[in-house]
């Protein structure tokens, strides 16, 4: 398993680091596809969370095993293989064609009103999913993301 600790193209480091601690530690997955989805999509993304070491992943109220740690001894991963991508301004469509083309270039996808969270936890063998993330209520469902 490989790790990146450094920026990627469009995402500063900032973006990416641990709101905690600053710590960069992506899976190497994810470091290829994040851009790789920013390409695809052809305009800017606002990660709002994206590296949580445990401690901080404890002190937001993170589940223990997500996707967003840099450290996941329940997962097989070497770092953070989640986003959380700024979407509360973007209208319905624009919401479900971003969700849409994450799941079409591998992501899982969760539905939150305030963000969409992407991983790529099918990267490491977990079945890639649409789910609900929290808070969603959308004028669009799980369905017509897979649909």
């Amino acid at each position: 398993m490989r790790s990146w600790t450094s920026p990627l193209p469009f995402f500063p480091a900032h973006e990416l680091a641990c709101k905690g601690s600053g710590e960069i530690l992506l899976d190497i997955h994810f470091a290829v596809a994040l851009p790789a989805l920013r390409m695809e999509w052809g305009g800017p993304l606002t990660p709002t969370s994206v590296c949580r070491t445990p401690a901080h992943n404890k002190n937001v109220g993170g589940h223990p095993r997500s996707m967003h740690l840099t450290v996941n001894p329940a997962r097989k991963t070497a770092g953070c293989m989640a986003a959380d991508i700024a979407w509360r301004d973007w209208n319905s469509e624009t919401q479900l064609r971003f969700a849409k083309l994450a799941r079409k270039m591998g992501w899982s996808v969760g539905l939150h009103d305030g963000f969409c969270h992407i991983d790529r936890r099918a990267d490491i063998g977990m079945a890639k999913n649409v789910f609900l993330y929290g808070t969603w209520s959308g004028a669009f469902t799980v369905d017509d993301v897979t649909g």
